[in-house]
C-alpha cells in the first residue's frame, strides 16, 4: 500500500468492511481504518492474482461503482 501518511505504509491484512470513503483492514495488530482517497492498494485475489487499485477509483458505495463501469 502507498499512502501520504507514513504510518499507513505496508499495512497487511484482510479487508473486512468498506464504506464510501474508508476500508477497514484486519491486521495482526487489530482493525485499522484507512481512507481510500490518495492511497494505492495492492489486493491479492482468491485466485492468487495481485491487483493494484488507486483508492480514488474506488471511492463511493459499491452499488454506485458498478454503475460507473
Amino acid at each position: 500500500m502507498s499512502s501520504p501518511n507514513i504510518s499507513e505504509m505496508d499495512i497487511k491484512g484482510r479487508v473486512i468492511y468498506e464504506t464510501k470513503n474508508m476500508l477497514t483492514i484486519r491486521t495482526g495488530r487489530g482493525d485499522i481504518r484507512v481512507p481510500k482517497v490518495g492511497r494505492l492498494f495492492l489486493f491479492r485475489l482468491p485466485s492468487g492474482k495481485r491487483v493494484i487499485v488507486l483508492g480514488d477509483k474506488i471511492v463511493g458505495r459499491p452499488e454506485e461503482r458498478v454503475k460507473r463501469i
